[in-house]
């Protein structure tokens, strides 16, 4: 697992990402992408909300391909809720298996949970250095 100061905003649809998410789908069916890097990368590719909520619903608040070189990473169940370290564990699990299977290279994600979602660094780090090799880079840039 490699770190890094990259913008995922600037690298949305040019590079593989993965944005933290949570298992929310809103009434007109678009996923709910409102805040931190989410909110953010959704501003800059706003159809991947609408694949989001479509695969929510057919497969459930589990990693998914967006299209656009995105991956979700879910970390909360729902938008009201925290992150758990359960769900980033098995999120980072489901997205080492699309990486292999997709030969991906490199994939930049920022640290799950920690921003937005009220999780600690240091409990977080121990948990994904057990699965990310470094194809994984972990980005630090804060959201606004």
């Amino acid at each position: 697992m490699l770190f890094s100061g990259d913008d995922l905003t600037e690298l949305a649809g040019r590079e593989y990402i993965a944005v933290t998410t949570n298992g929310t789908v809103k009434k007109n069916g678009t996923a709910n992408m409102g805040r931190g890097n989410a909110k953010e990368v959704a501003a800059k590719l706003p159809q991947i909300a609408a694949e989001l909520g479509r695969l929510l619903n057919e497969d459930g608040n589990r990693v998914h391909y967006l299209g656009d070189r995105v991956f979700s990473f879910p970390v909360e169940e729902t938008w009201l809720s925290y992150a758990e370290l359960r769900l980033v564990e098995r999120s980072a699990l489901e997205l080492l298996e699309e990486v292999n299977r997709r030969g991906i290279k490199r994939i930049t994600l920022p640290l799950p949970g920690c921003g937005k979602g009220g999780l600690k660094k240091a409990d977080v780090l121990p948990v994904l250095e057990k699965i990310f090799d470094d194809r994984f880079v972990i980005t630090e840039k804060q959201t606004q």
